[in-house]
Protein backbone atom coordinates (compact mmCIF):
# COMPACT_ATOMS: atom_id res chain seq x y z
CA UNK A 1 0.00 0.00 0.00
CA UNK A 2 1.18 3.36 -0.89
CA UNK A 3 0.52 6.83 1.41
CA UNK A 4 1.19 9.68 -0.21
CA UNK A 5 2.68 12.32 2.10
CA UNK A 6 0.92 15.66 2.19
CA UNK A 7 3.38 18.38 1.32
CA UNK A 8 2.06 22.10 2.20
CA UNK A 9 0.80 24.31 -0.18
CA UNK A 10 2.61 26.73 -2.26
CA UNK A 11 -0.87 28.60 -3.77
CA UNK A 12 -3.72 29.53 -1.42
CA UNK A 13 -7.23 29.25 -2.67
CA UNK A 14 -10.49 30.35 -2.03
CA UNK A 15 -14.11 27.90 -2.83
CA UNK A 16 -16.40 29.06 -5.24
CA UNK A 17 -18.71 29.35 -2.66
CA UNK A 18 -16.09 31.71 -1.00
CA UNK A 19 -15.43 34.00 -3.80
CA UNK A 20 -18.46 35.66 -3.74
CA UNK A 21 -18.11 36.91 -0.40
CA UNK A 22 -14.86 38.00 -1.04
CA UNK A 23 -15.46 39.66 -3.72
CA UNK A 24 -18.68 41.53 -1.86
CA UNK A 25 -16.26 42.99 0.92
CA UNK A 26 -13.97 44.28 -1.79
CA UNK A 27 -16.17 45.81 -3.75
CA UNK A 28 -18.23 46.96 -1.00
CA UNK A 29 -14.98 49.15 0.04
CA UNK A 30 -14.09 47.21 3.46
CA UNK A 31 -11.00 46.54 2.19
CA UNK A 32 -8.81 47.62 -0.17
CA UNK A 33 -7.86 44.07 -1.70
CA UNK A 34 -9.13 40.36 -1.87
CA UNK A 35 -5.70 39.80 0.38
CA UNK A 36 -7.05 42.15 3.01
CA UNK A 37 -10.04 40.89 2.88
CA UNK A 38 -8.75 37.36 3.27
CA UNK A 39 -6.60 38.35 6.35
CA UNK A 40 -9.86 39.36 8.10
CA UNK A 41 -11.78 36.62 7.60
CA UNK A 42 -8.67 34.20 8.51
CA UNK A 43 -8.75 36.69 11.71
CA UNK A 44 -12.41 35.82 12.14
CA UNK A 45 -12.11 32.35 11.73
CA UNK A 46 -9.32 32.32 14.71
CA UNK A 47 -11.32 34.14 16.98
CA UNK A 48 -14.19 32.11 16.45
CA UNK A 49 -12.11 29.24 17.59
CA UNK A 50 -12.00 27.28 14.22
CA UNK A 51 -10.35 23.91 15.08
CA UNK A 52 -7.47 22.36 12.45
CA UNK A 53 -8.54 21.45 8.97
CA UNK A 54 -8.24 21.76 5.19
CA UNK A 55 -10.71 23.19 2.61
CA UNK A 56 -11.23 20.96 -0.46
CA UNK A 57 -12.39 22.26 -3.42
CA UNK A 58 -9.88 25.81 -3.19
CA UNK A 59 -9.39 26.91 -6.53
CA UNK A 60 -5.80 28.84 -6.81
CA UNK A 61 -5.50 32.49 -6.18
CA UNK A 62 -2.29 33.40 -4.43
CA UNK A 63 0.78 32.23 -4.23
CA UNK A 64 2.13 31.98 -0.70
CA UNK A 65 5.17 34.86 -1.52
CA UNK A 66 2.15 37.56 -2.67
CA UNK A 67 0.13 36.72 0.45
CA UNK A 68 2.71 36.10 3.23
CA UNK A 69 5.91 37.96 1.83
CA UNK A 70 7.29 38.49 5.42
CA UNK A 71 5.78 35.03 6.96
CA UNK A 72 3.82 36.83 9.79
CA UNK A 73 0.22 34.42 8.33
CA UNK A 74 2.82 31.55 9.09
CA UNK A 75 4.24 32.60 11.93
CA UNK A 76 0.77 33.02 13.48
CA UNK A 77 -0.31 29.97 12.66
CA UNK A 78 2.51 28.22 14.31
CA UNK A 79 2.10 30.17 17.68
CA UNK A 80 -1.92 29.74 17.87
CA UNK A 81 -1.54 25.90 16.23
CA UNK A 82 2.16 24.72 17.30
CA UNK A 83 0.84 21.06 16.29
CA UNK A 84 0.21 22.16 12.64
CA UNK A 85 2.74 20.74 10.57
CA UNK A 86 1.38 22.26 7.32
CA UNK A 87 0.57 25.92 7.91
CA UNK A 88 -0.36 27.30 4.68
CA UNK A 89 -3.01 24.25 3.92
CA UNK A 90 -4.17 25.53 7.76
CA UNK A 91 -3.82 29.48 6.29
CA UNK A 92 -6.23 28.46 3.61
CA UNK A 93 -8.68 26.66 5.54
CA UNK A 94 -8.62 29.50 8.12
CA UNK A 95 -9.49 31.98 5.26
CA UNK A 96 -11.92 30.34 3.80
CA UNK A 97 -13.91 29.60 7.52
CA UNK A 98 -13.58 33.05 7.81
CA UNK A 99 -15.26 33.95 4.68
CA UNK A 100 -18.16 31.28 5.23
CA UNK A 101 -18.38 33.15 8.75
CA UNK A 102 -19.31 36.37 7.14
CA UNK A 103 -21.48 34.86 4.87
CA UNK A 104 -24.85 35.95 5.71
CA UNK A 105 -26.55 34.55 2.98
CA UNK A 106 -28.19 37.69 1.63
CA UNK A 107 -27.51 40.58 -1.11
CA UNK A 108 -25.68 42.84 0.82
CA UNK A 109 -21.73 42.71 2.16
CA UNK A 110 -20.94 41.63 5.12
CA UNK A 111 -20.94 44.00 8.19
CA UNK A 112 -17.68 43.86 8.85
CA UNK A 113 -18.08 47.38 11.03
CA UNK A 114 -20.82 44.80 13.29
CA UNK A 115 -17.97 42.34 13.29
CA UNK A 116 -15.89 44.10 14.55
CA UNK A 117 -17.87 46.07 17.25
CA UNK A 118 -19.62 43.35 18.56
CA UNK A 119 -15.66 41.45 19.25
CA UNK A 120 -15.18 44.83 21.18
CA UNK A 121 -17.75 44.30 23.51
CA UNK A 122 -17.42 40.73 24.05
CA UNK A 123 -13.67 41.85 25.64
Amino acid sequence: MVTEKLTDKKTIGITSANERVLTDLVVAGHFGSEIEAAKFAMAQAIEAGTERGTSEGAGTKWNVGSLDPDGALKAVVEALYPEEKLPYRLVEHLMNEGLRLCDKGDALPPDVAGMVISLAKEE
